[in-house]
């Protein structure tokens, strides 16, 4: 039993070792070994030095993606005066086919015309000379 106690005795005073090194909250405050306050200190610098290059490498794409948008827009404007000249050209064309349309009416309408008249004197001169 004697070595049971002598043995409990190092582990308590072990674990009451162990809880020095580790965090504590006394009165003045919390105290950190050294080990892990450079290990957080550490880690928040990495933490800020990476959060700042992420935001650097975001506003860079931003003003690349900004500057692509004002390209986009011109090109937009620029296509939308070529297709309003396009439907202009398209509408003269249009207009241009129904007077072609017209005139093919009106020139067929007349050498029916013509040739009903020819053939009614043709058969006229026929019948009559008979």
């Amino acid at each position: 039993m004697a070595t049971r106690n002598r043995k409990r005795g190092k582990d308590a005073a072990k674990s009451e070792r162990q809880m020095t090194q580790m965090i504590e909250n006394i009165e003045r405050g919390i105290t950190l070994p050294k080990s892990l306050a450079w290990v957080i200190l550490v880690g928040f610098l990495t933490g800020g030095v990476w959060i700042g290059t992420q935001v650097t490498d975001a506003k860079a794409g931003i003003k690349a993606l900004s500057d692509r948008q004002v390209e986009d827009r011109g090109a937009i404007k620029s296509n939308t005066e070529e297709i309003n000249n396009l439907r202009s050209s398209t509408a003269r064309i249009d207009q241009r086919l129904t007077g072609i349309e017209d005139i093919s009416a009106r020139t067929e309408a007349s050498v029916s015309e013509i040739l009903r008249y020819l053939r009614g004197n043709t058969f006229g001169r026929s019948n009559g000379a008979e």
